[in-house]
């Protein structure tokens, strides 16, 4: 198995059709969709037999986790449930890549100004702060990512977590010329500065050592 595409999702079958559709109209010929269900329910109908479906707590990281666990590709993309592709497969972009980790140009599906500065800030995150969050897609060899333990099993932070695991051991990430397209809706549904002021309190707070489960009720609290 070449590569395993793994994608946690909880309570949004909208996104995660649309994305699914699209990865049906790629090259999946050696190829596995891994999709780990954070509400505990039985298989969808709508989903494709070929694709494995499982269930696990709600927890992103631990999703992620056990995605990552029963993977057999010998290469991890993971993507988020809200994300797509607008210039179609970028399997052609990773079957050819020498890099061993990278992510995506992230864009958001609004094209506000405010989005426009959330997207350079993303950039430059990532590319000075070696600091890559889930919605920008990750790729990574598998060997790799099991020697570092995979995703840490936390509620939430997991990815900035497994960013810093990255940075800690010298592995750097690479930006793909390629768009992945996330979605705006917290920021819509919330508010601009108000959705973008408590992801940095959040981030802070996990900085200082508080419990991702605390960050986690502080994060649902307000939605």
């Amino acid at each position: 198995m070449w590569l395993s595409v793994i994608i946690p999702v909880y309570q949004d079958d909208k996104s995660l059709k649309k994305l699914l559709a699209e990865l049906k109209q790629w090259d999946l010929s050696k190829i596995e969709i891994i999709i780990i269900d954070g509400e505990k329910r039985s298989r969808p109908r709508w989903i494709d037999k070929s694709f494995i479906y499982l269930t696990s707590d709600i927890s992103r990281g631990k999703q992620l986790h056990l995605g990552g666990s029963v993977a057999k590709g010998s290469n991890l993309l993971f993507l988020h449930s809200d994300s797509h592709f607008p210039q179609g497969s970028p399997i052609d972009i990773l079957k050819k890549t020498s890099n061993k980790i990278g992510f995506f140009k992230l864009r958001f599906d609004r094209n506000d100004q405010f989005y426009k500065i959330m997207e350079f800030g993303t950039e430059m995150r990532s590319k000075i702060g070696k600091l890559i969050f889930g919605d920008q897609g990750l790729f990574i060899k598998k060997y790799i990512y099991d020697s570092l333990g995979g995703f840490p099993e936390i509620d939430i932070m997991e990815d900035y977590k497994f960013s810093k695991l990255l940075k800690k051991n010298n592995y750097h990430a690479q930006e793909f010329d390629f768009i992945i397209v996330t979605s705006s809706r917290k920021y819509e549904k919330e508010g601009h500065l108000k959705s973008f002021c408590k992801m940095q309190v959040y981030k802070m707070a996990f900085q200082l050592g508080v419990s991702p489960k605390i960050i986690k009720q502080m994060y649902y609290r307000g939605k």
